[in-house]
Formats: C-alpha cells, sequence, structure tokens
C-alpha cells in the first residue's frame, strides 16, 4: 500500500436512499459522508418504477457539493447499488422510459415461463440460479409479453442500474460481472452472456453490452459533469456494482471457517469461493451463485431489515414518532417466541404495512398475534435470526464447512439485538461490521484499480485495522435450539 495518502468518492445508493462517502487511504480508511438523499420506487398508473431523474438530480448535488469543500482531483469515483434493474437506452444514447422496480407485477408468471423454456435443472447448471420471479430476464419477459415490446425494438443497450449511473458520469458503456450477475442471463462459469437462455427466452443480444471485470478505470469524469461540479476529469472506476457483492469485498473475514452475511433490506447468507455448486441440492435448498470479483458468492437471499424498515414507516405516517434504536429496545424487552414469523413468506414480498401483513400470517399459521407492535418487531427480528441460522446449516450441508464464526456486514450490524439473535440461533460468533460494508468495498476495489492496494488480504487487513468491529458471543443455544425446531415447523 502505497504511504501517500489517496482520497476516492463512493456513491452508495439503496432502494431508499443514497449516499456520496469521501474514503481517504493512508495507513488507515477513514469515511466522511458528505451528502445524503432520498430515493425510492414511484407507482406511476400501477407501474412500480424508479425515479432516475430525481436521483440523478441528487447524485449531481451531492458531487458539487464534494467540489465545494476542495476536492478537485480525487483518486477516483465508484457506484454500488442494487442489482436486478436496469435501464434502456435509444440509438441517441438517451434512456427510454423509467427503469422499472424488482417488485412491479409485470414479472408476475414470469418464473414459470423461463422453466417452460428452460427445464429448472439446466438454468440453474447454466445461470447458477433458479428461475425466478427476480431478476433482468423476468422484466424483460414481462415487458414482451404485457406491452413493452416496443422498448425493446428501439432499445440499442440495457445497463443495469451501476451502470447506467456510472455511463450518466463518463459516457462509457459497459456491465460489469457482478451487477450482470443478477440478470438471470450469465453463464456463471464463463462470466459472459449465455446464448443458450437469450435464444430460448428471444432476449436480443445486440442490447447487451460486454461485460467487465472490476475493478478496472473505465473513464473520466465528463467534462461537462466536471465543470459543473467542480471535480475536475477524476477517473471514473467500475467496481463491484452489486451491492451485496460490494459488500463481499469489504468483510473483514472470508476464510474457510467463517460464514458471510450481508444484512440490510435483503439478508445474504453465503461464502466466497472459487467455483460454483450448481447441484440438484443446492438448487432444492434454495442456494444462488453470483458472480463476484474473481470469485463466486454462493448464498442465500433472503428478506432482510425490509420489513422492519417498513415496520418504522408505517408507524411514522400514522403519527407515531419512533427511532429504529426505540424500536430495538422496545422489542429487547418484549417476552422472546410468542410466536414465529417466517420473512420469506409472500405476506412479506411487497407489503407496505409489515403490521397487517404479519397478523395475516399468523392468522394463516394458526398463531395468535402480540398485543404490541414491539412484540410484532421481536418476532420479525427472531423470525430473521431463525433464517440466518437455516441458511448457515444449509451452507455447511452443501460446501462441506464447519465454520466457527460468521461475519456479519451492512446496516444489520449496528442492530446488536439481531446480532445477538443470531449468534444464539446460529450458536456461533458474530462479528458484527463494518456497517459501511458497501461503500468501503466501492473504495477499496478503487484503490486496488489504482494501486492503492494490492489485493483483496490487504483490503480485508486495512478493514480490520481501520473500523471497530463487535463479537457477540452465542447465549441460551439450547433455548434457540428448542426453539429453532419449533420454527421450521
Amino acid at each position: 500500500m502505497s504511504k501517500v495518502q489517496r482520497e476516492y468518492l463512493a456513491l452508495d445508493i439503496g432502494a431508499s436512499s443514497g449516499r456520496l462517502i469521501l474514503g481517504r487511504l493512508g495507513a488507515r480508511l477513514d469515511l466522511q459522508e458528505l451528502a445524503r438523499f432520498p430515493n425510492g420506487p414511484v407507482d406511476i398508473g400501477g407501474s412500480l418504477q424508479w425515479n432516475v431523474v430525481g436521483l440523478w438530480e441528487h447524485i449531481v448535488n451531492a458531487l458539487r457539493q464534494a467540489g465545494r469543500i476542495g476536492l478537485r482531483g480525487v483518486d477516483g469515483i465508484g457506484v454500488a447499488t442494487w442489482g436486478v434493474d436496469f435501464g434502456l437506452l435509444g440509438a441517441d444514447g438517451r434512456l427510454i422510459g423509467a427503469p422499472l422496480c424488482y417488485r412491479d407485477g409485470i414479472t408476475r408468471g414470469m418464473d414459470r415461463a423461463i422453466a417452460d423454456a428452460i427445464p429448472r435443472e439446466e438454468f440453474y447448471r447454466l445461470t447458477g440460479m433458479p428461475p425466478s420471479l427476480i431478476g433482468t430476464l423476468p422484466q424483460l419477459c414481462g415487458l414482451k409479453r404485457r406491452g413493452g415490446a416496443d422498448r425493446l425494438k428501439i432499445a440499442r443497450t440495457l445497463l443495469l442500474m451501476p451502470d447506467l449511473l456510472r455511463y450518466l458520469l463518463c459516457g462509457r458503456v459497459g456491465v460489469d460481472v457482478t451487477a450482470a450477475g443478477s440478470t438471470l442471463m450469465t453463464n456463471v462459469r464463463t462470466g459472459q452472456w449465455c446464448p443458450r437462455v437469450l435464444s430460448a427466452l428471444g432476449i436480443p443480444r445486440r442490447i447487451l453490452p460486454r461485460i467487465l471485470e472490476p475493478p478496472v478505470v473505465a473513464g473520466r469524469l465528463d467534462p461537462a459533469l466536471a465543470e459543473r461540479t467542480g471535480l475536475g476529469r477524476v477517473p471514473v472506476i467500475v467496481v463491484a456494482g452489486h451491492d451485496s457483492l460490494s459488500a463481499a469485498a469489504a468483510a473483514p473475514y472470508a476464510d474457510n471457517d467463517t460464514a458471510f452475511i450481508s444484512c440490510g433490506t435483503w439478508s445474504v447468507v453465503g461464502r466466497l469461493q472459487p467455483h460454483p455448486i450448481t447441484s440438484r441440492e443446492a438448487l432444492a435448498r434454495g442456494f444462488v451463485n453470483e458472480l463476484g470479483v474473481s470469485s463466486i458468492l454462493f448464498a442465500r437471499n433472503m428478506t432482510g431489515l425490509y420489513l422492519f424498515e417498513n415496520l418504522r414507516r408505517t408507524m411514522q405516517a400514522a403519527g407515531e414518532k419512533v427511532s429504529y434504536a426505540a424500536m430495538i429496545r422496545e422489542a429487547g424487552r418484549a417476552k422472546p417466541f410468542q410466536a414465529f414469523l417466517d420473512p420469506g413468506a409472500p405476506e412479506f414480498f411487497a407489503t407496505d404495512d409489515p403490521w397487517r401483513a404479519a397478523k395475516a400470517f399468523l392468522r394463516r399459521t394458526g398463531q395468535r398475534a402480540p398485543r404490541t407492535r414491539a412484540g410484532v418487531v421481536r418476532l420479525l427480528l427472531e423470525g430473521l435470526a431463525f433464517s440466518h441460522r437455516a441458511g448457515i446449516r444449509d451452507l455447511e450441508a452443501l460446501t462441506g464447512a464447519r465454520f466457527k464464526r460468521v461475519s456479519l456486514v451492512g446496516g444489520g450490524s449496528r442492530n446488536a439485538l439481531l446480532c445477538q439473535m443470531t449468534a444464539d440461533a446460529a450458536g456461533l460468533d458474530v462479528v458484527a461490521g463494518p456497517a459501511e460494508a458497501t461503500a468501503i468495498g466501492n473504495l477499496v476495489l478503487q484503490a486496488a484499480a489504482t494501486g492503492g492496494l494490492s489485493g483483496p488480504e490487504a483490503a480485508r487487513e486495512l478493514v480490520r485495522r481501520s473500523f471497530r468491529l463487535q463479537t457477540h458471543r452465542p447465549r441460551g443455544a439450547d433455548r434457540w435450539q428448542r426453539e429453532a425446531e419449533r420454527f421450521a415447523e
């Protein structure tokens, strides 16, 4: 690692908010949040879309804020967002309409359409993923069948969300491999677009750009944008654009003894490994193979703190002033194991009211709802901890690993109650942090692209040196084991 301090800007954009973070790299990596802005899908005429125009305005204003504090000539800018969703560009290089949200109803039934075109086991062997409602492919199939075929006819280029924003920054077209891996259209062994899938589902190959292997410099900040923001012609770097894979790059431990959990809106339970696993058993247990940075993230994706976040929004909309800290504190005092909620149940997939969805789930499963919202919050967190436990157990069965600890990163690492529940449920130490894993992964990959870091192990050692990690040791594992059996029932 160079002794000269380097500075990088990370755009870290999630489904509910975005941030611009400055990373200063010397002996340690220091973070400074420069701007925060809202994000979220908008229902327009029954179609759930991303307000990419408003999002871009927030991004430009954030970059101008960086310029105002004198950050001209930083060493790089990188973008990480969620996967799956995409924008279509016309022949003039401009966006055709607003990108759809992965929760939009256009994908309804498209998992069956994909499985009809390619048998599930063959599709899984090819892509490392099962046919699903969540992916770029089901959206494209939905567009073809439900009034969007004209958009595909005039489209020249498809860009995943991180690639679309990077294109707007520097004008260079390309899809990073981690984002491409979320499309259900790549070959998991070659890391390239899969001809069999494209042909069987009628997806035009001409709209798919070349796939890029991060970390690499894509170009420089557009001249007009460089002048407008005051940042100059900063290098724009291809990082792990898919946020889960960016977070994996910042995990402080990634050895054979450690299971990985990225816990935010979604929970991703898995481990990094050199090769995919596409057996029948892996398919049956719901695991996917995500294309990472020179690796595969073999993982199970499940609903995470999405329900917890939406419950808070629901309470605030009803006039209750409540903070995350207060919700966690009250849930900690609530009676444990009053009932069991499965966060992956259909009631919770796209609900704006988790309280109502929880009551519906409990009625359907013959359970009594807690009398207080604190009780429901506890059920949600317990359900997530049980899901983490099940994911870890299945991961051990499929890989032959025997884990000694869990590296839990992302926003969920700040939730000490959830971390302790996960430790108790799994019977393993949970090393919590860093919370800013997606942004940190973005920054360390920029450093690797520009000579600031030598590779993945140097990055993990830097993370351990730079950020406070908290270890939660299991307590009461026997009771959690008994309750886990009831949860499974």
